[in-house]
């Protein structure tokens, strides 16, 4: 124990029993499900640690990383309210913990379970560590709006879980939660041990903090729901529309809760004045957040699914690891306009639209057959949301070998779904400069993308590129080798 804790630790009244909660992507007072459990157990000291695995990977995207840190300034913020004091420590996981739990008098820790194999991995340490010493480890599904746990009491094998979407959501629907956000009955306190600074953008190589918090995500929250909602069905999938919730990097830092959200949805829908086709937006609104769910299920059920396919007989499957066109696609100048443009939305902002994210990924699987999980590490450095667990499971159900049981791997033609999702070419335009004055029938010359060889830039010198690869070919040649390989496993399957 740091002497300096001892001096300055308040010893915990008669009879009172004491629990550290470590907060980790659940930066919210809120809707909590893992501070639920530590106020079952008695008072409780609030404590973020900043280990050397999470500061790696904060470090890896500086976007990231000012949002953790306006995040957790909005924690701390709430939990002053409380009339107690965040402490902050950086260092290893296990020994900070001991250390905090033997200074504040606290007999265990509590925290929110990881989805992503390495965050599992890291928490099936910290609890050794902790039973080691003698401490109570809790740990609590707080991220999803349904526990894996409850979602697989009503099937025989309990290890495997749901592995396809559709049965998954009939079961999750019934378990949803219902009425207002519980009110948290517990009590947080200050028991004066030291605290270090807050992390700052600037030690990730940031320099702004967007707004971040319980409060900002909720506003989002009812902004989107108030708005942009009742045409979800439609509006989700125009990327030049604001008609997503742009809730993924608040719900991935836990600033709210998806129990939250699912709930406001669900009042809505039983609003008696809502119009059917509002109530469907909704509801396809609601469907958005079960297959998130649905992959941190898959998550926590198949850990191996960080670096392999979910479907066994495809973990044999040869992607290449490189292909001429690989850098194009990573700076958006493949010449294929929406994949060009979702791309430098990444760079821009963070984010890219969830249909525009299909596309790139499909171009990137099936018109270089490039391996998926070069895709996902790639994006990993510029997104602002911090979901492992669910990006795999997104793009393992864009590559065909994931959770999607289509028999064969859906490709997206990204000329045509320019065409169906931005007729008028304000998304592209948006950011792809170079066409900001070009026709939009000059983008889709089906001669050029079909022998790019030939093709001519689009005008004269300016330097929007060619189609990289002839796009029809290309997922012909795929789909070919695809039913070639899964034909081939299926025979050494039978024959065994």
């Amino acid at each position: 124990m740091d002497e300096r804790d001892a001096a300055m630790a308040v010893p915990p009244a008669p009879h009172a029993e004491r629990v550290v909660y470590r907060f980790t992507r659940d930066l919210r007072l809120a809707d909590h499900a893992g501070l639920a459990a530590a106020y079952a157990q008695g008072e409780v000291v609030p404590l973020f640690v900043l280990d050397p695995a999470m500061a790696q990977r904060m470090g890896r995207s500086p976007r990231r990383a000012a949002f953790l840190c306006s995040a957790l300034a909005g924690l701390a913020s709430e939990v002053e309210r409380h009339g107690a004091r965040l402490i902050v420590r950086r260092g290893a996981a296990g020994a900070t913990l001991r250390q905090v739990a033997r200074a504040a008098g606290a007999r265990g820790v509590v925290w929110s379970c990881g989805y992503d194999r390495s965050e599992r991995l890291s928490d099936d340490r910290v609890r050794g560590d902790l039973e080691e010493a003698g401490l109570r480890a809790t740990l609590v599904h707080d991220a999803p709006v349904v526990s894996p746990d409850d979602l697989v009491t009503a099937r025989e094998d309990r290890s495997e879980g749901f592995r396809a979407f559709a049965p998954f959501f009939e079961a999750w629907q019934r378990l949803l939660p219902t009425g207002r956000d519980p009110l948290s009955a517990g009590r947080l306190i200050d028991v004066g041990l030291q605290s270090e600074a807050l992390p700052q953008p600037s030690e990730f190589g940031s320099a702004e903090a967007p707004p971040a918090g319980r409060a900002t995500a909720h506003t989002r929250l009812i902004a989107f729901l108030d708005a942009a909602a009742p045409a979800y069905g439609i509006a989700s999938r125009v990327p030049s529309e604001n008609g997503t919730s742009r809730l993924s990097a608040d719900l991935s830092f836990g600033t709210i809760a998806a129990r939250t959200a699912v709930r406001e949805t669900l009042r809505r829908i039983d609003d008696p004045f809502m119009l059917a086709e509002e109530r469907s937006s909704l509801r396809a609104f609601l469907r958005s957040l079960a297959l998130r769910d649905f992959f941190l299920h898959v998550a926590w059920h198949h850990p191996r699914t960080h670096d392999e396919p979910l479907q066994e007989k495809m973990r044999e499957f040869a992607w290449a690891r490189t292909h001429p066109a690989l850098d194009a696609w990573r700076a958006g100048r493949t010449g294929f306009p929406l994949v060009d443009a979702g791309i430098r939305q990444l760079h821009a902002t963070g984010w890219m639209h969830p249909r525009v994210r299909a596309v790139a990924a499909s171009f990137l699987c099936f018109d270089l057959g490039v391996d998926w999980r070069l895709g996902r590490d790639e994006w990993d450095r510029y997104l602002t949301e911090d979901d492992p667990a669910i990006a795999t499971g997104n793009w393992q159900w864009i590559a065909g070998i994931g959770a999607d049981m289509a028999q064969f791997p859906r490709i997206y033609n990204p000329q045509r779904q320019r065409a169906r999702i931005d007729p008028g070419g304000a998304y592209v335009r948006r950011y792809v400069s170079e066409l900001a004055h070009v026709p939009v029938g000059t983008w889709d010359d089906r001669s050029a993308s079909r022998q790019p060889q030939l093709a001519l830039p689009l005008f004269g010198d300016a330097a929007y590129p060619r189609p990289v690869v002839d796009h029809e070919a290309a997922a012909r040649a795929f789909i070919a080798r695809y039913r070639a390989f899964s034909s081939s496993a299926d025979a050494r399957r039978a024959s065994r």
